[in-house]
């Protein structure tokens, strides 16, 4: 080979060398600056050759490794509970209208408890569920209740599935299914006591929360319409109070006997400290005769405001309106919880009186740092009627709740607790009021 051309390949050489290096410095520089976790492709290997020795062919590129499959993210799960001891003093008295009065004084001890589990699948899904007693309502504590071989159910413990759901969000909605956390906003406290009991009546003194632990079955959709300065989104909450079915048979024209489903519509908007959250509930077909297939919805609604002052107090207010009938329907009469449907005749509908109960809540409170703990306070008022017999129905509901509590270890808490509960009755009945004043000191531990 002549010295020329063996110039040329040492040249040709070092120039294929130099510029896979530069290549592997580029590549190295754009892996850093995108983080990215990859392997660089191995650069091809030239031998450059002494001047006086015959050039050495390259050696072929190594294949690229196959790039490492993406790591599946971690799920997250964190346990909670908390148990709750609670002694108690309740006072009664009652004051007929000749002023007669009588009263008795009752003591009890209750507990409650809860444990839960919350799993962060990733970042948009996630599952919760909850189990335990009346968590605020408490459970009586008897000998009967201790669940012993000789009392053993139904006369036992109770037991319930608080929540158990799960939450998928990927950003631009999300749905939530389940036995669902479900918090009132002023209508659903009317709502339970309507189902429960027939009419509005004392909706500030038991509440959602209470009679439900603030869930129920159903499926939530959200989508978030503002999310930056003010936060505004629409929520879709919808369940079935009654499970009804038409009877099958060999006919044209089967009579309708449609289910009734409940919606729950809020529309939470938050602005620094301060959050509003307006709330309508409807249940469709509530009542209704499968006979002349006519039905009386149910209609709720009010809305809660709550408002943070500093890091020391906060106050907050919420109510409600609701109206049901059974004018189309004739289904059920006053302050009959859970008659809900009948199948009567035209004929017979026309000739019975129909009832309209309205329900108003009102109700305010506030929470402040004091001392070692924290106090607060909380009013509401609540009224029910027929308006087609008030003077029968009408009953007003006055409720106060003092609590202060201390945080005696970091799992502990102390709460001193007064309430006070009364109300006035209608005018056509032979007593005039009733009240209870409830003391309370409730241990808690929670992890």
């Amino acid at each position: 080979m002549s010295v020329k051309k063996l110039a040329v390949a040492v040249a040709v050489s070092v120039f294929m060398v130099s510029g896979a290096v530069f290549a592997q410095g580029q590549a190295a520089e754009e892996a850093a600056e995108e983080e990215a976790v990859e392997e660089a492709i191995e650069e091809e290997a030239v031998a450059p050759a002494p001047v006086a020795a015959p050039v050495v062919a390259a050696a072929p590129a190594a294949a690229a490794p196959a790039a490492a499959p993406a790591a599946k993210p971690e799920t997250k799960v964190d346990f909670y509970g908390a148990v709750q001891y609670r002694f108690r003093d309740r006072i009664h008295s009652l004051t007929d209208t000749s002023d007669n009065s009588g009263s008795t004084n009752d003591y009890m001890n209750l507990f409650a408890w809860r444990l839960g589990v919350k799993a962060k699948v990733d970042g948009a899904l996630s599952l919760q569920i909850q189990i335990g007693n009346d968590w605020n309502a408490g459970e009586e504590v008897t000998w009967t209740a201790n669940n012993t071989k000789a009392n053993r159910a139904p006369a036992g413990q109770n037991f319930s599935v608080h929540i158990a759901s799960f939450k998928w969000n990927p950003g631009y909605l999300f749905v939530e299914g389940g036995v669902i956390s479900l918090s009132s906003n002023g209508t659903l406290d009317l709502l339970e006591r309507s189902l429960s009991l027939g009419h509005y009546g004392e909706a500030g003194f038991q509440g959602w929360a209470t009679e439900t632990n603030s869930s129920m079955m159903g499926i939530k959709l959200g989508v978030p319409i503002l999310t930056e300065g003010v936060k505004i989104s629409a929520e879709l909450f919808e369940s079935v109070i009654d499970q009804r079915a038409q009877t099958l048979a060999a006919k044209d024209n089967i009579a309708g006997n449609p289910t009734s489903p409940i919606f729950v519509f809020t529309l939470p908007v938050e602005a620094g400290a301060l959050k509003i959250t307006p709330e309508v509930t409807m249940i469709l077909n509530r009542n209704w005769n499968n006979n002349i297939e006519k039905g009386d919805n149910e209609f709720l609604v009010g809305g809660a405001v709550g408002y943070k002052v500093n890091d020391g107090v906060s106050v907050s207010l919420a109510g409600g309106f609701g109206s049901v009938s059974n004018e189309n329907s004739k289904a059920g009469t006053y302050s009959t919880p859970g008659n809900r449907t009948t199948s009567i005749s035209q004929d017979a509908a026309d000739s019975l009186p129909f009832y309209n109960a309205n329900g108003l809540l009102i109700g305010a409170g506030t929470a402040i740092k004091a001392g070692p703990g924290n106090l607060q306070i909380d009013f509401k008022y609540n009224n029910t009627k027929n308006t087609e017999n008030e003077d029968g129905t009408s009953t007003d509901y006055f409720y106060t709740d003092l609590r202060y509590g201390i945080k005696v270890h970091d799992k502990v808490t102390v709460t001193p607790r007064y309430r006070n509960y009364y109300r006035t009755l209608p005018k056509n009945n032979v007593n005039a009021s009733r009240m209870e004043n409830r003391l309370e000191l409730i241990l808690e531990g929670a992890f």
